[in-house]
């Protein structure tokens, strides 16, 4: 298994600037491919043709496609918790309605500014066993959420707040999968966005 896990990580670990660089210019390459045509246009050859390198110069960054998305992963992971950092701990104390409400906008926007990558992300981690870093951030995103209810900005009704934090996490995160991959009709932004939030507010304080 261990031999398996580091074939699909990054060959360099890019320090240098100009090596920083070229990983980004790499997955902003894979974003573009994805985005335009579609999943099965994602080969390494593609990808390398979108951001403008060399196959071998990629080859010296990423093994493998897996690597590519997994790269893309932690960065979307970097993302997300930047901007429930912002929305659930360092913006101005307001109820859990339009905090459970931003932090939802939040990541449709962050769904929206590349939705394929998302989908493809989505079913990716939906393959196989979760992979560790999936399992380190959903651990992460349960406690910034714990972080809340124990906080100032509200008062948790349900006795157990460890559960609480996992089921408030996972009902918004499996909703907003669901509807990233199936697109349900009748349920645009707005309305998932009400229905969640309408949810988090009764089990959590009401």
């Amino acid at each position: 298994m261990k031999k398996a896990q580091s074939r699909i990580r990054a060959r360099k670990s890019p320090q240098q600037t100009r090596s920083r660089v070229t990983v980004e210019a790499i997955l902003d390459g894979a974003i573009r491919v994805v985005e335009q045509e579609g999943s099965l246009a994602l080969t390494t050859t593609r990808i390398a043709q979108a951001a403008g390198v060399s196959v071998g110069t990629l080859y010296q960054y990423f093994p493998n496609r897996k690597s590519i998305l997994d790269a893309l992963q932690e960065r979307e992971f970097q993302r997300t918790l930047s901007m429930m950092q912002e929305v659930m701990l360092d913006s101005q104390p307001g109820s859990t309605d339009e905090l459970a409400r931003a932090v939802i906008r939040g990541l449709f926007r962050l769904y929206g500014a590349a939705p394929e990558l998302h989908r493809v992300l989505v079913i990716e981690g939906l393959v196989g066993e979760a992979p560790e870093q999936v399992k380190a951030f959903d651990l992460h995103m349960v406690s910034l959420v714990r972080s809340v209810l124990t906080g100032a900005r509200l008062t948790c009704r349900r006795r157990n707040v460890d559960a609480a934090a996992f089921v408030a996490y996972q009902s918004v995160r499996a909703a907003m999968m669901a509807h990233l991959l199936e697109s349900p009709p009748g349920i645009d932004e707005a309305a998932l966005t009400d229905e969640l939030a309408d949810l988090l507010h009764r089990y959590l304080v009401a």
